[in-house]
């Protein structure tokens, strides 16, 4: 049994002010951390510590298939990286799933001796991920991302406001999520079909921009597509072309080129390939040393405005099978708000989201590692691996907005015992013996007070259960668990096993 007056548990009986976060807020509020906004990190009491650290254990177990290694690498520079090169030597060592915390984050790192296996290592240990946050009344979703550091899967939830928030996009009817770099090809509402018109090139001084251009001809940026040049190492110039009214993803423009590094072209660049015709760039008349990618947006379009790759002049009629046309056709596009859902097509709404998990089917850092290597019966291999971070801040704060109280698996302590002002209850010893010998840890409030406060507190620490003496002729507790009260006499608490 702890006494709140031996106890650094600053908590509060009103919201804090400056928090956004509803989750987290709860969390401060019970005076499990302290909040620093100056570098948007928590500080944890020592309340906080054994909150987080029973958070960790409870994802840890949820993976208990795959029998994680707790390891510490003390700031070694790459992690569990650096553990794995000197752990892994032959085939009998894999499948390893080696586990790190660092700060408020729970790393992952799955090794397995097949790179199709590792992956189904790592969907796996998303789903028991997920399953398990779950558990908590927390609606989590899946969101696929392009990032520049490869392929990634995000467990993510909806809220107002969230610590480390991310802009997304929501579906208001299914519940979809996703980010501006989701892989999630456009299927806007076409536009209105005509008989294709014919290809003029038309003076269009001073449009070199799409508004310009749409300004000057009256139209919508739908009817116009814009072409990005971009230098890929390795590869030369590539052209990306996409409906005026979109932007380009330089994350999904690497991934449909298999990776390597992709940037604007430099004017010097585009000066020799195409001459003077930056800003009124398009793909019809391309020279040949530049290849033509097209956005998922393009195929079909007719009687579009289009770059004549000559300064000062546009095409109008560009019709996509007739003026240009080409088989690589991508996802390259930016998702933005009002596209269609890719699950039951209702429009996006922007959304905050708050990251709970970030899992990598591929870890970048151990692909281009030379030194991860196995002994496979016949020769040296690489070691196929894996990668996530989990945020316990993310994951509490989530549980705390979801629920009234903290679920058992993740609190600090199971029961919180408290009274009506400053002298102890007579029977407060036998109580709390009572509780320990139920198996329940407990936290008393000794520093007496009035019983609004008491009952304000109780709440914020959001404990399991709350034990209260009432006062008056026949003292008796109230005992308050899973949101429900229930009245006892002292005695008969203390002689039941099960109350």
């Amino acid at each position: 049994m702890k006494w709140m007056s031996e106890l650094l548990l600053p908590v509060s009986r009103g919201k804090p002010g400056k928090i956004r976060d509803r989750g987290l807020g709860r969390i401060v509020q019970g005076g499990y951390a302290l909040w620093n906004p100056n570098d948007g990190t928590v500080i944890l009491t020592p309340m906080g510590k054994e909150l987080y650290s029973r958070a960790e254990k409870f994802l840890l177990n949820a993976l208990s298939g795959f029998n994680p290694q707790p390891i510490d690498t003390c700031g070694s520079s790459r992690g569990a990286l650096d553990a794995a090169v000197r752990v892994v030597r032959r085939a009998g060592d894999l499948p390893l799933l080696l586990a790190e915390r660092t700060r408020d984050r729970l790393e992952l790192l799955g090794l397995h001796a097949d790179a199709e296996a590792a992956m189904e290592m790592c969907s796996d240990a998303l789903r028991a991920t997920g399953s398990a946050v779950c558990a908590f009344d927390v609606r989590l979703r899946r969101a696929d991302r392009l990032l520049e550091t490869g392929y990634a899967i995000e467990l993510c939830a909806r809220t107002e406001t969230p610590m480390r928030s991310e802009n997304g996009f929501a579906c208001p009817d299914c519940g979809w999520l996703g980010f501006a770099d989701t892989p999630c090809r456009h299927d806007g509402e076409e536009l209105a079909k005509s008989e294709p018109a014919e290809l003029t090139l038309t003076p269009t001084p001073d449009c070199s921009t799409i508004e310009d251009l749409c300004a000057f001809f009256g139209i919508s940026p739908a009817q116009t597509v814009k072409c990005m040049i971009y230098a890929v190492e390795g590869r030369g110039l590539i052209a990306v072309i996409l409906r005026g009214d979109r932007q380009v993803s330089l994350e999904k423009v690497r991934a449909a080129l298999g990776g390597g590094a992709v940037r604007p072209a430099e004017r010097s660049e585009l000066a020799v390939a195409m001459g003077d015709s930056a800003g009124y760039m398009g793909p019809v008349g391309l020279p040949a040393a530049v290849t033509l990618l097209a956005d998922a947006s393009v195929p079909g379009v007719q009687n579009v405005v289009v770059g004549a790759n000559k300064a000062g002049y546009h095409y109008t009629g560009a019709c996509w099978g007739r003026d240009f046309e080409t088989s690589s056709v991508f996802d390259l596009a930016l998702v933005q708000e009002g596209d269609r859902c890719p699950v039951c097509g209702s429009p996006l709404k922007a959304a905050e989201l708050r990251r709970v998990a970030r899992f990598h089917p591929v870890d970048p850092v151990c692909a281009a590692e030379p030194s991860l290597t196995f002994f496979n019966g016949q020769r040296k291999a690489h070691v196929p691996a894996w990668s996530a971070e989990l945020d316990l801040t993310a994951f509490l704060s989530a549980v705390a907005e979801s629920c009234d109280t903290l679920p058992r698996e993740l609190a600090p302590f199971d029961t919180f015992v408290c009274w009506d002002g400053d002298e102890a209850p007579a029977a407060l010893s036998r109580v709390i013996e009572a509780l320990e010998g139920r198996g329940l840890s407990v936290v008393a409030d000794d520093r007496g007070g009035k019983a609004a406060d008491r009952e304000a507190e109780a709440a914020a620490l959001m404990p399991p259960q709350t034990v209260r003496f009432s006062a008056g002729d026949a003292p008796a507790l109230t005992v308050t668990e899973n949101g429900a009260s229930r009245e006892y006499e002292i005695e008969a608490f203390i002689a039941s096993p099960e109350a």
